[in-house]
This record gives structure tokens, sequence and C-alpha cells, in this order.
């Protein structure tokens, strides 16, 4: 058996391990593009996940909300939150599953991989307005577009597993070519394995497959993401191996459907955003 068809086995094996908030956060993302879905439809698959309700209502008794009468409940937690936010606390909930412990394989700590993965699921959620698109499916995208990486290092960390010699320093090459000369495949083409079998939007599939090297594809949620992503690295919250990916190009904006004149509003509102929801979840 090849190493790509070894890995591809073995990424779904891992991947179906990961918690079922994935399922909530798909839920959520579908019923929230009804503007009239009412309360009881959120809380429905919400109430699958007790640990998931339990982190929401301590969320919503989290000084960020400082209210005067604790909330004991679900409904009452997501009314004072708001859909928009709960969206974001699921998301959140499965980031800190699958960081857990951070990619030692690749050398990024549990802290960089979740700053990571938030602020660029923030940034695509504030830029998406700007290019006609919608938050929560690019809140989405910018937070699992890092998946593949948690497979491939869960992959690396098997010692019953036999992987390509790791080099030492993934800087040298770029992870995308140096993940190909351990595991035959990156990150990106394991995270299109990975959201196929979880069966999330073909857009979001195809955006975090593409997003390193977005020339010659079309698709304006691919160059949204290598905007975003980029944007993070500049702002200190990049991952190693991919600094040289990136391009804040006039061309990368155009493609987005973005006007560059009006970003820096943008980028400073998901920026807060980031820090407020950090408060509310440590």
């Amino acid at each position: 058996m090849s190493v790509e068809a070894l890995s591809q086995d073995r990424i779904l094996q891992i991947a179906n391990s990961f918690p079922a908030t994935r399922h909530t956060l798909l839920q959520l993302g579908t019923l929230l593009k009804d503007p009239s879905v009412y309360l009881g439809r959120i809380i429905v698959p919400l109430r699958r996940d007790p640990a998931l309700v339990a982190r929401l209502i301590r969320s919503a008794n989290s000084v960020v909300y400082a209210q005067a009468e604790p909330v004991a409940s679900v409904e009452d937690a997501v009314s004072l939150m708001g859909y928009q936010e709960v969206h974001r606390m699921v998301g959140f909930a499965l980031l800190d599953h699958f960081s857990e412990g951070g990619l030692p394989t690749y050398g990024i700590s549990s802290k960089q991989l979740r700053e990571n993965s938030l602020f660029t699921g923030l940034l695509m959620e504030e830029l998406a307005a700007g290019a006609g698109e919608d938050p929560r499916n690019c809140y989405t995208i910018g937070l699992l577009r890092s998946i593949g990486k948690v497979a491939l290092d869960k992959l690396a960390c098997n010692p019953q597993i036999q992987i390509g010699e790791v080099p030492d320093r993934i800087e040298e090459t770029g992870v995308a070519e140096w993940e190909r000369s351990v595991f035959g495949f990156t990150n990106t083409e394991a995270a299109a394995i990975i959201l196929k079998a979880w069966r999330f939007p073909s857009e979001v599939v195809v955006a975090i497959s593409d997003h390193y090297a977005p020339e010659g594809h079309h698709m304006p949620l691919t160059h949204l993401l290598h905007l975003a992503a980029g944007i993070a690295n500049m702002l200190g919250h990049g991952l190693p191996g991919e600094s040289d990916y990136w391009h804040d190009s006039e061309e990368i904006y155009r493609k987005s459907g973005l006007d560059p004149t009006e970003a820096s509003p943008i980028i400073d509102h998901a920026l807060s955003s980031f820090n407020r929801l950090l408060q509310t979840v440590c």
C-alpha cells in the first residue's frame, strides 16, 4: 500500500474520532442562513452536547456580559449572547478540542494553533460582508483551515505508522513541501479529505484546499482565505512554514471581492472581536 493510500485511511479514522461538536457547528451554520430562524430550533443541536451547553452558560456568566443575575439555562445564554456569538463559541469549542496539546511535529503550541485559527476565522467573518459572502460560512472556513495539520500531526505521533523522515526545520522548504516529503501529501489535501467526509459544503472544502496558491483559481473564498491567513501572519498570529505563501496584493483583494482601501477598519474590528472572545473563554 502506498504512503498516500495508507494516510488517507488513517486520516479518516483520526478525523472520525474528533468530537461531535463539528456536527453542531455545521448544523448551526445551516440554520443561521435563515434570518427568521427561531430560538427553539437553535437550541436543539446545542442540547445534544452537555459539555457545550455548560460552556455556553459559563461564557454567558463571564465578565464580558456582566449580568446582575447569573445565567442558568442554555436558552438564556443564547438569548444574551446572540446567535452569531453562539456560532463563534461552538466553533471555538471545536477548536479547543483539536488544538489540545498543540502540534508537536510542526513545532506549534496549542496557544498558537487556537489563536491563528480563531483570528483567521474572525477575519474571514468580518471581511465577508465586503466580499458579498456568508459570514458564518467564512468563519468556519478560517477556523478549520488547519484541520489537516491536526490529523497529520496525530498520524506522525503514532508509533505504528511509518512515515517519511521528519526534517528539522519546516521553514527551509515551506510547510506544504515539507508535508509532501514526509506524508506524501499536504495538510490542505488532508483537510479536503476530512471536510468531504464530514459533509461540509463544497465551497468550504475548495477554499481550504487551494488557499496556499490561489492563482488560477476563480472562487473568491479561496482568495479571501489566502488574504485572511496572510493578515493573521502579518499581525503576529502566523504558523511556521507559511510566511512565504502569503501575498497581500491588489489582485488578491480584487479576486476576493474587496476594496483594499476599506480593509483597515475591518481588520481592526476583527482584532477587537478576537480579544473580546478570548476573554469569554479564558
